[in-house]
């Protein structure tokens, strides 16, 4: 009896101990598939956060200017000036969205930009997903300098000073606006012939841009009638616009090329119309082309070519037949009208149709305000009234000329 007592207190111990240890055994499971399920639940919540860049048609509407090209893992900028925050490049994303602070993207930097997008949310138990992409970002500068001369061609007389940087109208670019530029050529300007002139420019990131124009370096010499009658050039003044266009002859005979763009002053008695010169045998008192020409007032025209009737080109008027004697407020006036009707230029420009546009040569006035021509209209120089030289044309050729050549200002 006592003995089977014994053994019962045995087993029962036995079966308590076992009881306790399938306790531990199923609270370890419990607790080891627990984990398992909320790393598996978070895991899940990882996965389903995700993220979309924009499209590049709606980077480059926010950014205008940017240039933006996508890549799947990121996109390229152009140089520019905007500063983009990351977040504006996100399409669509699941999950709150940050990035770091400081994670802007400044396009007036070239480089390299690795941006870490944090997405989170939170899990089915309540503990918070995490996930971080990283898209990689560049500024690149690909946009060289623009180039754009004042003239295609620039005509000089034989001993003409010439800085060939004078015809560069600008080199900008697009972002660090204007830069210097230089230039490379052989002109000789004691030689006539014809030249070429290369200019160069280069943006502060190293992109390089040239450009070139024609010079044609001319004996001066009042034109001579063509005896074959083909004449090389034809003269259109559009009158309201006070801009002539010299035209060259093309290949077919017609007067299609823009060859020389000048400023001048024209006047309420400036007609309309197709003229050539010295085209009326009554007008003979016209022809002698002499270098001063008396003109109305008791002043006085340089190289003057007869138009029609008692319009001509001329200089603008000298109060003597004296080379430093300009009427210089009226100078200042080229670009306007000013004129009693004849065409005044500057003295460089009259000198070229002196010498470029012999008897016969045709000559058309129109109007048209809103359109100066092909090659624009010159911007006309402008002579400081205190300045000790104001008595000279700045394009005057003689070597007496006090000013720089080209430059009154």
């Amino acid at each position: 009896m006592g003995e089977n007592n014994g053994k019962k207190k045995y087993m029962i111990r036995r079966i308590a101990a076992l009881a306790v240890l399938l306790a531990v055994m199923a609270g370890a499971c419990s607790l080891f598939f627990g984990r398992n399920s909320r790393r598996a639940a978070n895991k899940a919540a990882v996965d389903s956060l995700s993220l979309d860049l924009a499209d590049d048609a709606s980077v480059n509407a926010a950014f205008p200017g940017t240039s933006y090209r996508g890549t799947g893992e990121g996109g390229i900028f152009e140089y520019g000036t905007a500063v983009i925050d990351p977040l504006s490049l996100v399409g669509s994303h699941t999950g709150e969205l940050t990035v770091a602070k400081g994670s802007d993207i400044d396009t007036s930097v070239t480089g390299e930009y690795d941006i870490t997008y944090r997405l989170s949310c939170t899990d089915e138990y309540g503990a918070k997903a995490v996930k971080d992409i990283v898209k990689h970002y560049s500024v690149e500068d690909t946009a060289a300098p623009e180039i754009e001369m004042r003239y295609p061609t620039v005509t000089l007389f034989t001993g003409e000073n010439f800085d060939p940087l004078q015809n560069v109208l600008y080199a900008r670019d697009p972002v660090d606006g204007d830069v210097e530029c230089s230039a490379d050529t052989e002109i000789d300007t004691e030689k006539a012939g014809s030249y070429r002139v290369r200019i160069t420019a280069s943006d502060k990131n190293g992109n390089d841009a040239s450009a070139e124009y024609a010079v044609d370096v001319d004996v001066f010499a009042p034109a001579t009638t063509p005896s074959d009658g083909i004449y090389m050039y034809a003269v259109k003044v559009n009158r309201a616009a006070n801009t002539i266009t010299v035209y060259k002859r093309d290949g077919n005979g017609q007067y299609t090329i823009p060859y020389k763009a000048m400023v001048c002053s024209t006047g309420d008695a400036t007609p309309l119309g197709t003229y050539y010169t010295y085209d009326d045998p009554s007008n003979s008192k016209w022809s002698p082309r002499y270098p001063w020409w008396s003109l109305y007032g008791g002043v006085y025209g340089m190289y003057a070519t007869g138009i029609t009737g008692a319009i001509l080109f001329h200089s603008v008027p000298y109060y003597s037949p004296n080379r430093n004697d300009l009427e210089y407020e009226e100078y200042n006036k080229l670009g306007t009208a000013a004129s009693m009707g004849c065409v005044r230029l500057s003295v460089r420009d009259v000198m070229w149709i002196f010498s470029h546009c012999p008897k016969g040569t045709m000559v058309e006035f129109y109007d048209d305000a809103g359109n100066p021509g092909p090659l624009g209209k010159p911007e006309p120089i402008h002579i400081d009234t205190s300045s000790p030289n104001r008595g000279w044309d700045p394009t005057d050729p003689d070597p007496s000329n006090p000013w720089n050549v080209g430059s009154a200002d």
